[in-house]
């Protein structure tokens, strides 16, 4: 008994019984079939282009690949009734937020050379109210108590002036310690630094990974 349901299954199971099948069946027969235009775009929508194509195309009726939006695309474009809303963010802003300014891949330290005749002319500078120091206007008299040398652009004329106002002998506080610093040249400020913006993105204060907006200073 096993072996005859065994020869029965292997005969059912035979490909030429679906080869046979398949050639009598009724979806094979001619004008019977699924055509692909049916679920595909068709090239030539209007009378006179589908008349061009059946006439010039190698295989009038192959599938043109493009499926028909309106039956295999869902929820179809536009239908959604979600709208855009504003993030609280300004990084996606373009107004105020230059691409230089916010591509911290190029924001990496860049050189700033200093001269030793610009050194000179603040060493030689007077001081201001608050503290900072201002090159005097030509006509005017300086009131720095350093001497000034001859010669701005000499090599020694950096050397000269850097002399007085380290010697313990310059008056008027021009001798610059650690309490009493030198004025600073006009560096920019780095501008890779990034500060937090508290409030920016709302999220759960106890979330194990918060969200959190970073801005360039």
């Amino acid at each position: 008994m096993a072996m005859r349901s065994s020869s029965a299954v292997r005969g059912a199971l035979r490909p030429s019984s679906y080869l046979r099948d398949a050639a009598t069946s009724e979806s094979n027969k001619p004008g019977t079939y699924a055509s692909s235009h049916k679920y595909t775009y068709v090239e030539g929508r209007t009378p006179f282009w589908r008349k061009f194509r059946d006439i010039f195309a190698v295989n009038p009726e192959i599938s043109s690949g493009l499926p028909r939006p309106d039956l295999v695309r869902y929820p179809n474009p536009g239908s959604r009734p979600e709208k855009a809303a504003l993030t609280p963010s300004r990084a996606s802003d373009i107004a105020g937020n230059k691409y230089q300014d916010r591509d911290f891949r190029r924001m990496y330290p860049q050189l700033f050379m200093v001269t030793q005749k610009h050194l000179t002319n603040l060493l030689l500078a007077a001081p201001n109210e608050d503290g900072t120091k201002s090159l005097p206007h030509p006509s005017s008299q300086s009131t720095a108590l350093v001497k000034a040398p001859e010669d701005i652009d000499a090599p020694s004329a950096f050397t000269d002036v850097l002399a007085q106002v380290h010697s313990p002998q310059a008056q008027g506080g021009l001798h610059y310690t650690s309490q009493n610093l030198p004025p600073r040249p006009p560096f920019t400020a780095p501008q890779h630094i990034l500060v937090k913006n508290p409030g920016d993105i709302p999220h759960d204060p106890h979330a194990f990974f918060p969200a959190e907006n970073y801005r360039s200073r």
